[in-house]
């Protein structure tokens, strides 16, 4: 079973919805640090932690919600401060789903696509950059009201 981290539908009507994977437990091997990112924001995808899961995203993925969150503030005449956080949310989340495999399928120093690959023969891919020595997560994002970072 997949998870899914989305845009909430209100104040901005978005509802894209990215496809993650959820795991229970790190390899005991070291890996590449791709794989060691993706795997602690499928973690933390399956705990619903949206404050870490922000906190795992690249700078363009961040940049985009916080817009999006200033301007759902500005959508309630300012009445309230929406944050970063509530314009995303973690749906679908199957506690029991088991990582069988997490391998870097593409990449190089700078970005990396990561497969996770469940014991039910389920797979997702992240998209993960490299800032400043740090792996981050690139979340697709919708176009339209967002507009560019």
């Amino acid at each position: 079973m997949s998870s899914a981290v989305r845009w909430r539908a209100a104040p901005l009507g978005l509802a894209a919805l990215l496809a993650l994977t959820t795991l229970t437990t790190g390899c005991g091997d070291e890996e590449p640090a791709p794989v060691t990112a993706a795997r602690a924001f499928a973690r933390a995808a399956q705990m619903g932690d949206v404050e870490q899961i922000l906190t795992m995203v690249d700078s363009q993925t961040l940049a985009r919600v916080e817009q999006a969150a200033e301007r759902a503030s500005d959508q309630v005449g300012g009445r309230r401060s929406v944050e970063p956080q509530e314009m995303l949310q973690v749906v679908g989340v199957d506690p029991r789903f088991q990582v069988a495999e997490a391998e870097q399928s593409q990449g190089d120093d700078q970005r990396a696509v990561v497969r996770l690959t469940g014991a039910d023969g389920t797979s997702h891919s992240l998209e993960l950059v490299n800032e400043n020595g740090s792996w981050q997560v690139r979340l697709p994002l919708p176009a339209g009201p967002m507009g560019e970072p």
